[in-house]
């Protein structure tokens, strides 16, 4: 407002007062000339002010350009209407004014102009107060619209984030859509059947898909379980079959737990059948169901040799170690074992490829290997009877003597366990019993022993000791003691190792 006053200072009355003079009283001012004068004064500083305003106010795409022009318009014509009005008073005071020119002093003027520019002033400020209102009520619009705008977008928002479009998971693992439902905070329930026609784990059936749908609502989804474990099928003659011929019959029959095993063989021609094993031995032919485990053996032929294996050195290698190398590579090893006096048991002695040479997985490498050192039986017969305990170290010994017809005293006769015979730490060892000879069998007196002390020394003195010598008793009348040996059939005498001593006892009677 203060922009507006500020065009009516004393200056700019004074020289409208000094434009007016020059206007005679015979010239004609015509209501149209005043008109547009008071048009265009009103149409440069309205629209100035209006602009202005209008500038401060940020009018988004809410406001149209129809209403900006509206309001432009309606400020414009409010202005001039009032500009009109008070430009028809200042005409006709300026003409009455004018005519009497000469009786106007200069203070009565300035009183005037002054008076003048107070109405003029306080009729525009009407003027602004309604363009105030006018562009209050533009604001409270923008307001408004932009109230609505925000709530639309944050219930779309809010929409937005409680809800989701479902793809279509149809044909797909339900690993692909527990993802997706991961990643969205959407919960699945799977429902899971078998179908022979659709691999395990993949959706068959789905609700809702390519719906919008609520976050809160769970998603059913139906997955296979793949073909029926429980069902039975009908096995082949696979002895009959070449081997694509069964790869085939497994693919079709989706056989999950059947597997085609190749392997060589010497005397089976290529892709033929070798044998077939149930890992379950209670599973049959008959009774084969698809979660049962079937292995079946085809030939891949003849093995082709060709030594392009190499041999390493074994001399430092255990026996577990070998074994190792010959599964890894598929050389056959066999073992050897032998005593060795320098080497401890299980350790290589030696080895019938050398090291660096190459062999075929046809080929048979032999180790020997040590069983430490050995306990060699002795040769009795060369060593006495009494010598004999003591011939072999680290062995049990036992020796003995028997009666002989044909060996002489002392001489040796047999041993329990060949000489040369070796044993290890590691074995078992027996008992080795040396035999020596006792020569013939030579019958004592027995006279005045008792009867009952007879069995004794028959054992003792001659069954123990190899000789089948027996006894038989015949009881005769004597003064000796009854019970008391007073005769034998053989006394102090050499007799064969088997025969039968008869023996005369005393019945206590003299007659």
């Amino acid at each position: 407002m203060s922009d507006f006053l500020s065009n009516f200072t004393s200056d700019k009355y004074k020289k409208d007062a000094e434009e007016h003079k020059l206007v005679t009283p015979d010239t004609e001012v015509t209501e149209t000339d005043i008109e547009n004068s008071s048009v265009a004064s009103v149409d440069s500083d309205t629209l100035e002010d209006v602009t202005s305003d209008l500038s401060e106010v940020d009018i988004s795409d809410a406001v149209s350009d129809e209403m900006l022009e509206d309001a432009i318009t309606s400020d414009f014509s409010h202005e001039a209407s009032e500009g009109e009005k008070n430009e028809e008073n200042f005409t006709d005071v300026s003409e009455d004014e004018l005519d009497n020119e000469t009786d106007v002093s200069d203070d009565d003027l300035e009183s005037f102009l002054m008076e003048l520019a107070a109405s003029s002033s306080e009729d525009d400020m009407v003027v602004k107060d309604q363009s105030f209102a006018k562009k209050q009520k533009i604001k409270r619009g923008i307001i408004a619209g932009s109230s609505l705008l925000a709530v639309i977008a944050i219930a779309w928002f809010y929409y937005g984030q409680a809800h989701v479009k479902l793809p279509d998971f149809t044909g797909k693992s339900v690993s692909t859509a527990q993802t997706w439902a991961d990643e969205h905070k959407v919960k699945l329930e799977v429902k899971r059947v078998y179908d022979f026609d659709k691999e395990a784990n993949i959706i068959i059936e789905e609700s809702d898909k390519n719906r919008t749908i609520s976050k809160k609502k769970a998603v059913n989804l139906t997955a296979s379980l793949g073909a029926n474990p429980k069902e039975k099928i009908e096995l082949p003659d696979f002895s009959k079959m070449p081997v694509a011929e069964a790869r085939e019959f497994i693919k079709k029959n989706k056989l999950e737990n059947t597997s085609v095993q190749l392997d060589y063989s010497e005397t089976v021609a290529k892709d033929t059948y070798l044998k077939q094993t149930f890992a379950n031995q209670a599973v049959t032919p008959e009774t084969f169901k698809h979660e049962d485990n079937l292995t079946l053996y085809y030939s891949k032929g003849k093995e082709p040799v060709v030594q392009n294996i190499e041999v390493p050195d074994f001399s430092s290698q255990t026996k577990e170690q070998i074994n190792t190398w010959s599964k890894e590579k598929g050389v056959k090893v066999a073992f050897e074992y032998a005593g060795s006096e320098s080497l401890e048991a299980d350790k290589v002695i030696s080895q019938s490829v050398a090291k660096g040479q190459k062999v075929s997985k046809a080929d048979t490498i032999t180790i020997k290997l040590s069983l430490g050192k050995p306990m060699t039986v002795p040769d009795f017969s060369r060593f006495t009877f009494d010598e004999s305990s003591g011939a072999a170290k680290n062995l049990p010994v036992i020796s003995k003597q028997v009666y002989s017809d044909t060996v002489p005293y002392g001489g040796f006769i047999s041993q329990s366990i060949p000489a040369g015979t070796q044993y290890f730490a590691k074995d078992t060892i027996p008992d080795i019993t040396a035999v020596y000879s006792l020569g013939r069998v030579y019958i004592k007196d027995l006279k005045r022993q008792i009867e009952g002390d007879l069995q004794g020394t028959f054992y003792n003195d001659y069954t123990s000791k190899g000789a089948n010598i027996s006894y038989r008793v015949q009881y005769v009348n004597s003064p000796e003691t009854k019970g008391t040996v007073v005769g034998q059939s053989s006394l102090n005498e050499f007799v064969p190792l088997s025969c039968t001593v008869f023996i005369q006892i005393s019945n206590g009677h003299e007659k």
